[in-house]
């Protein structure tokens, strides 16, 4: 346990190393962009951009051994093109932000995956975290499944240690994000293999705000969708175990680019229908409030290495009562 924390915080350390972008940075930068895409040169790299990341979204719906690398290669190669145009717009109206720019560059660098999501390394679905790393099974134990976003991916190793010699714990090597990135990937998350127990969460991203909710699902959405997923999961036979959604600080408006409706209305449609559908609930929610000065980040969703651990024996406690009903 020791040498994970020690990872953790290694982490945190080089996330936190540069400070994170103001309110009023952040504003600037967004306008910024805003005005750049507006010019003629600009529209027209934007949409070559936006039609090979809808080709890549659809592609990545399919089964891996199905997917077109085409799809991947093009897409990021228009990214590259899109993200060096628009930084050439932006300084060519103004270049006294090239220094935001250049601050920006390097949290991404520090390990933040969206310098204006505050992921770090330990809570996103990067290649060098080793919570997206597969792990073996010791056919001995139960199959434990961990579905969620990245305050999920944030509290997978942690919880792999307290399950250790208890339980196979395995997640998607992704954020599962919304609802409806839910439902388009749950078959190939799932496999065809036996599940013991699915601890899921969604909530966070299908409660996101515009102009960054490009995923945002209305409460009526989101319940619907639940309810699928939780009948396709049910369908597998494991115990399902749902936790809550935890708080978002400021009211939901971490900034004018970063809004959140409200966690509490999604978290009362999911108690309502994991109730109704006889299943268990973590309530994470109700474990992080108590936390959130100490260990959470002011301005952001995401949790220092220290609060992760507190989620993960909250989480590590519920699969094990579970599993004790096996």
């Amino acid at each position: 346990m020791k040498h994970l924390i020690l990872l953790l915080l290694a982490f945190s350390a080089q996330v936190f190393a540069v400070e994170p972008l103001t309110d009023a940075e952040k504003k600037r930068l967004a306008d910024a962009e805003r005005s750049a895409k507006s010019t003629p040169v600009m529209r027209e790299v934007v949409a070559k951009y936006r039609v090979a990341r809808t080709a890549y979204t659809e592609d990545r719906k399919k089964p891996a051994s199905e997917r077109d690398k085409n799809a991947s290669n093009t897409y990021r190669e228009a990214t590259a093109v899109y993200e060096a145009a628009l930084k050439k717009a932006i300084l060519a109206a103004d270049a006294a932000l090239e220094p935001l720019l250049s601050k920006r560059a390097e949290l991404k660098k520090a390990g933040l995956d969206k310098a204006n999501e505050g992921e770090s390394v330990a809570d996103s679905a990067s290649a060098k975290n080793d919570a997206m790393r597969p792990i073996k099974d010791d056919p001995k134990l139960p199959r434990v499944l961990l579905i969620g976003d990245s305050i999920s991916i944030g509290y997978t190793l942690p919880t792999r240690e307290l399950l250790k010699g208890k339980a196979n714990v395995h997640r998607p090597p992704t954020n599962c994000s919304s609802t409806g990135f839910g439902l388009s990937q749950l078959t190939s998350w799932l496999g065809d293999k036996k599940w013991d127990v699915i601890h899921f969460n969604f909530g966070l991203h299908d409660a996101k705000l515009p102009p960054e909710g490009v995923r945002h699902a209305p409460p009526d959405v989101y319940e619907k969708n639940l309810r699928e997923l939780v009948k396709q999961m049910k369908a597998t036979g494991a115990k399902l175990i749902f936790a809550t959604t935890t708080p978002v600080p400021k009211g939901g408006n971490l900034s004018p680019t970063r809004r959140f409706g409200s966690v509490d209305e999604y978290n009362a449609i999911a108690r309502k229908v994991m109730t109704e559908s006889g299943v268990a609930i973590d309530d994470l929610n109700a474990v992080a409030q108590p936390m959130m000065e100490k260990h959470g980040r002011p301005t952001d969703v995401h949790f220092a290495p220290e609060g992760y651990e507190v989620l993960a024996k909250a989480v590590s406690e519920s699969i094990e009562a579970a599993l004790a009903k096996n």
